[in-house]
């Protein structure tokens, strides 16, 4: 599917806001509500919008560190480590990679002891290199036309 301005204007507003209103994303991307509707369905429908979601403020929640957690696996310990992350709440993202580590997770933790435990879970499928979020200067980037 080929993606005019007005389709990126409207994911544009979905991605600020998926709970938007059609009359709103219609009165800002200058189209009726029912063409919006129809547009976003084609999008649904193609794949390009796979779904809506809310972001959730871990801070808020008392996990007050991010962490950025990578791993060299093990020799014959992936299948293993890919099915046991699964059950991991703290680990929000984890990502396969080449290079020196196998895998990049993101996580939150309540406190360094919390990190602690995690790390020590971690460890016995391989070697860590653990890293602390300080700031985030892009944590939900706008993905528009001119990507």
């Amino acid at each position: 599917m080929k993606l005019d301005s007005i389709n990126w204007s409207i994911l544009s507003e979905l991605q600020n806001n998926a709970r938007a209103s059609l009359q709103e994303i219609s009165r800002k991307v200058e189209l009726s509500a029912p063409s919006v509707a129809e547009r976003i369905s084609k999008m649904e429908d193609a794949g390009i919008i796979s779904g809506y979601s809310a972001q959730i403020d871990m801070q808020a929640l008392g996990y007050n560190l991010g962490v950025y957690i990578s791993i060299k696996i093990r020799f014959g310990q992936v299948k293993k480590f890919e099915e046991y992350i699964h059950s991991v709440p703290e680990i929000i993202e984890c990502h396969k990679l080449t290079g020196h580590d196998c895998m990049l997770m993101k996580g939150y933790v309540k406190d360094p002891k919390h990190l602690e435990r995690l790390n020590t879970q971690l460890a016995l499928y391989g070697e860590l290199t653990t890293s602390l979020i300080l700031t985030s200067i892009i944590d939900h980037k706008i993905v528009d036309k001119k990507f």
